[in-house]
């Protein structure tokens, strides 16, 4: 069973106060109870502080309002970026399908792959996705010729003087789109030059600003393009621009509209800011705000890199923003700030006011309590002369009736030994010497415990080890019958207090062990942070929990006393001895017979160090 926690370590001797010196600091407060100039100069530092508040509360509102700002205009362009990535995704699929299908697929084939898409739902703001093919002008024939059995009214339209064509054969959804259909994207430059980039790159391009021919409104869009490749014929020819060149097919691609796609992207009554997005010197988007003429907004500008192209973002805060935060909080903490300088001066003044009733109050106590301890003092030296006085007036009649007994045994020591002798006689001689010794063990217990409280004897260095050994051989109890674990220290204290306590715990654990021949003592010691705790064990028959505190009461005693040396006091003077060195005593419960008091005793900070007090045992 484990000991359970020792209890908090209580105060030492109590230090006595000077009730002249306690008037003199009533005196003081009594000064100090009004108004202080310290208070008035608290107060106007609480004023300044609360306009530098107000001003640094302004600056703050405005930063904290920049870095809004600043966030909401990166999310509308992180939007912009994940839904550009999210059409590049489904490019590259339109790339995977066509690839598995050998490079070739039917406009049937292309139909079923856009619809299991669903362009509308999962990518809003896309106009269609189609092919366009890569054909050289000696091929045009052949091409056409393949393309009119699924399309009989296709042409390739309109006519330029590049030496290749790229037209657009397929275009899903093909009824909003066909006008693109058949369109040589070759014709211009803006669409030529990123496809054929994107042809020898490899990499997802976007064009620059066009016009889309489906697109009636006639605003700006782009294409965006995915190339895909002959496999086996660029796995012979290599990744670089000219193998590429070579195993070139075709482009999957997009068509956009860019009023459609911001629309997509962006809900514009769940955005604080307006969005304009340009293209070079080419507008593409720009969003027109309603503002009142006094109002300044916030702009941000922001050039993006998109697959090939540099997108200026121009991003400017709505009114809304600024309304986002109605209260002023710069008013709020200056009005605020005011409100508790206010409350601080009614504090200040009403403490002022306590104070003086307190030590009103205080005075009349004083007087009280030096009258008391004026008492007390006397009440306490006519009690340590009595028990001086008692304890040695007591002694010598309980002396005398020691020798009387002696004397008596003398007397009749021919009488016992006669025939006729009453052998009750020396039953009670017994007896009256047992009471008389007795007797002087108990006054001589309660002398010790009354001087307890007087003035401690210097401290001394004491060798903890030595000093055990010292009573284990007053005691007469030999070495075998001893056990020492851990490293005992040399302390600075109180010799005679230490040595009280455990000469009294030793001497219990021999005298109430009903085999004092086998009695043997157990010691531990171990530091807890400025205390020594002490285990002093032995194998006699116990105590039971229930009398773990009242043992340490005086004059207690658990069964019957045959030991004419008790006097009851013992464990009472440990406990007191313990506590005016602040530390504490106890019962520590243990597995098996026996009992095992633990107490702590305190180290001194330059004695504490195990270098320069621990002595191994």
């Amino acid at each position: 069973m484990q000991p359970s926690d020792p209890p908090s370590v209580r105060p030492g001797t109590i230090q006595p106060f000077d009730i002249e010196v306690l008037k003199t600091q009533q005196a003081g407060l009594r000064h100090q109870g009004r108004l202080h100039w310290m208070h008035w100069c608290i107060i106007s530092l609480s004023l300044v502080i609360t306009v530098f508040a107000w001003k640094t509360s302004e600056n703050a509102l405005n930063k904290e309002d920049a870095i809004r700002f600043e966030r909401e205009a990166e999310r509308v362009v992180d939007l912009m970026r994940e839904r550009i990535r999210h059409y590049e995704d489904a490019l590259l699929s339109g790339v995977a399908a066509m690839q598995s299908h050998g490079g070739d697929m039917s406009r049937a084939e292309w139909r079923l792959y856009s619809e299991q898409l669903d362009l509308n739902n999962r990518y809003p703001g896309i106009n269609g996705i189609g092919v366009i093919h890569y054909v050289d002008t000696l091929d045009m024939t052949d091409f056409l010729a393949a393309v009119r059995r699924d399309q009989p009214d296709f042409t390739i339209h309109p006519e330029h003087i590049y030496d290749l064509s790229l037209p657009i054969t397929y275009i899903e959804p093909q009824v909003q789109n066909a006008a693109a259909m058949g369109l040589d994207i070759a014709f211009e430059t803006n669409r030529r030059t990123a496809a054929l980039y994107a042809r020898i790159s490899g990499t997802t391009q976007i064009s620059g600003p066009i016009q889309l021919v489906q697109d009636e409104t006639r605003t700006p869009g782009f294409l965006f393009y995915a190339p895909y490749y002959n496999l086996d014929h660029r796995q012979s020819t290599g990744d670089d621009a000219e193998g590429l060149e070579e195993s070139f097919r075709g482009l999957i691609y997009a068509p956009l509209v860019v009023r459609n796609l911001v629309k997509g992207v962006l809900e514009a009554e769940n955005r604080l800011v307006s969005l304009a997005i340009s293209d070079e010197d080419s507008v593409l988007f720009e969003e027109k705000v309603e503002t009142s003429t006094d109002y300044v907004p916030r702009t941000l500008e922001e050039n993006v890199p998109m697959h090939g192209r540099t997108w200026k973002f121009r991003i400017s805060s709505k009114p809304e923003f600024e309304n986002v935060a109605e209260i002023n909080q710069p008013i709020v903490v200056l009005m605020s700030g005011l409100g508790l300088d206010a409350m601080l001066f009614v504090l200040f003044w009403m403490m002022s006011h306590s104070n003086r009733q307190v030590l009103s109050l205080a005075e009349e106590m004083t007087e009280n309590l030096s009258a008391q301890a004026v008492q007390l003092s006397e009440n306490n030296r006519d009690l340590e002369s009595f028990a001086h006085i008692v304890s040695h007036d007591l002694k010598t009649p309980i002396r005398n009736i020691h020798s009387l007994a002696d004397i008596l045994e003398e007397d009749l020591a021919e009488y016992m030994t006669s025939n006729d002798a009453c052998h009750e006689i020396q039953g009670s001689l017994d007896n009256l010497r047992a009471q008389a010794t007795r007797s002087q063990s108990l006054i001589s217990g309660i002398l010790e415990y009354s001087i307890l409280d007087a003035t401690d004897s210097p401290t001394s260095q004491v060798d903890t080890r030595a000093t055990i050994a010292e009573i284990a051989d007053q005691l007469s109890l030999p070495a075998e019958r001893i056990t020492m674990s851990g490293s005992f220290p040399v302390l600075r204290t109180n010799k005679t207090r230490f040595d009280q306590v455990l000469a009294n715990l030793m001497d219990n654990a021999i005298k109430y062990n009903p085999v004092k021949e086998s009695a043997s003592v157990g010691i531990t010691v171990r530091q807890e942070g400025d205390f020594y705790l002490f285990t002093v064990s032995d194998n006699g028959p116990g105590i039971e929990r229930r009398f773990h505190e009242r043992v340490f009461q005086p004059f207690t005693t658990l069964e019957a006393v045959t030991d004419i040396h008790s006097s009851g006091i013992g464990l009472s003077i440990v406990q007191r001895a313990v506590e005016r060195q602040g530390g504490y005593v106890r019962i520590v419960a243990s597995e098996g017979p026996g009992t095992v008091f633990e107490f702590s005793w305190p180290c001194e900070a330059p004695h504490c160090a195990p270098e320069q007090v621990a002595r191994c045992a």
